[in-house]
């Protein structure tokens, strides 16, 4: 059944975590810091018609932990989706982009030089990752599950978004700086192209 008004979807990165900064976090799933969930509280803050009636989120804990209890105060329905965990990085997960570069100096050119295209060892290239964050996003909208929904999710879930949704480019994207807390909003019409109402 077509719904005849859009939907407005606020998308939001998750905040600092604890442990270690600036590596490959990927499938680690560390816990959010009292920072991390300070600046998602300013995010959303900051964003007009916070009510949300329906919150997808990762499954992660840097994502979930955020998620379920402002699904609670906010009455709204909470779905758990392994479609929008984080990019696996495999052997690289927990490691720096340059101790990656120093282990796997070939491979990690090739990832860099690819903006992904080209999977870390034993990790997920971005073909697979933006097939699966679609398959996630299309099953998730087509669900009859609010109006005025929330994502929380990760950079590397928005940054696929922006390539599926909005044609752009790997290359693009990757310039495109999405820090902890970063949040895009969306307005989807069924039948109609997304738009995109603001990034960051």
């Amino acid at each position: 059944m077509k719904k005849s008004e859009p939907i407005l979807i606020t998308i939001l990165r998750h905040g600092a975590v604890e442990g270690r900064a600036h590596i490959f976090r990927g499938t680690l799933d560390d816990k959010l810091s009292a920072q991390g969930v300070a600046q998602m509280q300013q995010t959303l803050a900051r964003c007009p018609d916070a009510k949300f009636d329906a919150i997808a989120t990762s499954p992660l804990r840097r994502c979930h932990d955020f998620a379920a209890p402002l699904a609670m105060r906010c009455g709204a329905s909470l779905q758990v989706l392994p479609e929008f965990g984080e990019l696996a990085f495999g052997e690289w997960e927990g490691l720096t982009p340059d101790e990656a570069s120093a282990r796997d100096p070939d491979k990690y050119q090739a990832f860099h030089a690819s903006f992904g295209e080209q999977a870390p060892p034993n990790g997920e290239s971005l073909a697979h990752f933006r097939a699966r964050v679609a398959k996630g996003w299309q099953h998730w909208l087509e669900q009859d599950s609010g109006e005025n929904r929330l994502l929380v999710t990760h950079a590397g879930v928005m940054r696929a978004l922006l390539i599926e949704l909005f044609g752009f480019t790997p290359a693009q994207v990757f310039q495109i700086a999405l820090p902890e807390a970063a949040c895009l909003r969306i307005s989807w019409l069924d039948g109609h192209p997304p738009f995109l109402l603001s990034l960051n």
